[in-house]
């Protein structure tokens, strides 16, 4: 039997790279998240952007190991809504310490970086620049952040 089975709402025909790459544990994740989603907005979708990669990120990302994923999320929530929900849900599933999380808010379509690296790492990208959760978070607040909702 294959993992997709139980990935709910993600396919292996969606930009992973490598589908069978992936680490089982990332999409049952991302599973979960997608349910939390969207017991908050029916219509959310998960865009993934980025899976399983052999270049273009960081000399030791997750990626090159299948264990990480960029996305957005297309919904309703404004994107500080979003990240709120994403650090309550991941605590909720009692994975908060085990997986990193990067927040990307001037993306286009403003989204995240998730990996299950069995540790706990925060980081946000404004502009071209890698900085701290926090100070993406603060920049979030302050009306930085053009981008109300990803739809």
């Amino acid at each position: 039997m294959s993992i997709w089975t139980y990935a709910e709402g993600f396919s292996p025909g969606e930009k992973w790279g490598e589908p069978d790459r992936m680490n089982g544990l990332l999409l049952l994740l991302l599973a979960a998240l997608r349910r939390e989603f969207r017991a908050v907005d029916a219509s959310a979708r998960f865009i993934v952007h980025a899976g399983f990669a052999t270049s273009g990120h960081a000399p030791r990302s997750q990626h090159y190991s299948g264990n990480a994923a960029d996305f957005h999320v297309e919904t309703t929530l404004s994107y500080g809504d979003q990240v709120a929900l994403m650090v309550d849900a991941l605590d909720g599933l009692q994975v908060t310490d085990r997986v990193g999380l990067g927040i990307y808010p001037h993306w286009n379509s403003p989204g995240f970086h998730l990996d299950v690296r069995g540790e706990k790492r925060r980081w946000g990208r404004l502009g071209g620049g890698y900085v701290s959760f926090e100070e993406a978070m603060e920049a979030m607040e302050e009306g930085e952040d053009d981008h109300t909702h990803n739809r």
